[in-house]
């Protein structure tokens, strides 16, 4: 049977890291290494879903990229006026090219569901749609009958509210987390870190409760304490402490001494030096106080900033041409070969430089030994050392 998985994200309705900032949406955020959107292509593919297609409203963050999705998953972009229109042009695709049923996920919140049962179930009761459910919750994901596109239709010009027919209702009894806001994203890191999850940090476990994602640079003297997570090409300097569930995700910095205590710190954001940062969720330039439930803009670099991507390219270059130079200075001191002998000082001062031309013989201060003899303890020298 032709099985295909329908993925789709956009702002509405959908919780955000804080409302002011709409282009930042929860399920293209790195939680733990991972977006929401690539965990669920990735659980679907556990599945034997081969063929996923994700319809994504493009941010205008820097947590885009290419959302992290797996280079197999086929990934449309769609403006907010568009986004339907465009889901359901994807899905009459799939239809078209030989799908029998489409799973259909919109990232409003994250489950780890049983496919297989949900495709059987709807198997069994004959269903055109079938819906996922949590106690009274209806939750956005399906099961779709390919051939019922009238039905289909129905669903994506109703924004997934309503459907032609009376949906069978399939009880999910796994792993859910609302995404709505703060809270649920440091909630669903907090989970994933103490493996209340199916899913797992992206990274290597380097001790038991600490994973480091590849290129994270811990420097001497800082310390990373169990649970917590070191995302990609992330910095933790010197003196600084990680610790009680902490994520660092990709290409952030936390500057020395600042302890990071059961908070995230977010994709591309530099946390200043000598502070305590504790039950927050901190970058853009905001923190998110989850205790006292407030959000503050910080205007002041030196303590909450955002870092650009091409910032982060560049720290990659540099540390890149540091890791080859030092081979290659190795390389020249074994197979280099008998060094030339050094010259005296004294000759090298006499030769004639080829670029004076015309002004060869002309003798400076500095060469004249008579003056030397005369004055020994003077020494005669050029104002700029560059002239």
């Amino acid at each position: 049977m032709d099985i295909r998985g329908l993925l789709l994200v956009n702002s509405e309705n959908i919780g955000e890291v804080d409302q002011s900032q709409a282009a930042i949406l929860a399920g293209t955020l790195d939680i733990v290494g991972k977006s929401p959107l690539q965990r669920m292509a990735e659980q679907l593919q556990r599945y034997g879903i081969s063929s996923i297609s994700a319809v994504v409203e493009p941010g205008s963050s820097v947590t885009a990229r290419n959302f992290g999705l797996p280079p197999d998953v086929a990934c449309f972009t769609a403006a907010p006026d568009r986004f339907w229109r465009t889901a359901e042009s994807v899905f009459n695709d799939m239809a078209q090219k030989g799908a029998e049923l489409v799973v259909l996920v919109r990232l409003s919140s994250y489950a780890e569901a049983d496919f297989e049962k949900l495709i059987q179930f709807h198997l069994d009761h004959q269903g055109r749609v079938t819906q996922m459910s949590r106690g009274q919750q209806r939750l956005e994901i399906f099961c779709i009958s390919a051939s019922r596109r009238n039905d289909a239709a129905s669903l994506f010009r109703t924004q997934l509210t309503r459907c032609r027919t009376e949906c069978p209702l399939f009880e999910h009894e796994g792993y859910l987390n609302q995404l709505a806001d703060s809270r649920d994203l440091r909630q669903f890191a907090i989970d994933i870190l103490t493996r209340q999850t199916q899913t797992c940090p992206a990274g290597e476990q380097a001790k038991p409760g600490v994973w480091i994602a590849p290129g994270a640079l811990i420097e001497k003297g800082a310390r990373v304490l169990a649970p917590a997570y070191i995302g990609s090409f992330a910095r933790v300097r010197s003196g600084a402490v990680i610790t009680r569930c902490s994520s660092i995700e990709r290409n952030a910095v936390v500057d020395c001494g600042t302890i990071i205590e059961n908070s995230t710190v977010l994709p591309f954001s530099y946390v200043g030096a000598g502070l305590d940062l504790a039950h927050s969720v901190a970058g853009m330039g905001r923190i998110v106080n989850l205790h006292r439930d407030v959000s503050v803009e910080i205007i002041d670099p030196k303590l909450i900033a955002s870092m650009s991507a091409r910032s982060a390219r560049r720290l990659l270059t540099s540390a890149t041409e540091i890791l080859s130079y030092l081979p290659r200075l190795a390389w020249q001191g074994m197979f280099a070969g008998a060094k030339a002998q050094k010259s005296d000082l004294h000759d090298k001062l006499r030769q004639t430089s080829p670029a004076l031309g015309s002004a060869a013989g002309f003798e400076t201060p500095a060469c004249d030994t008579e003056t030397s003899h005369k004055v020994p303890n003077m020494v005669v020298a050029r104002r700029y050392g560059h002239q």
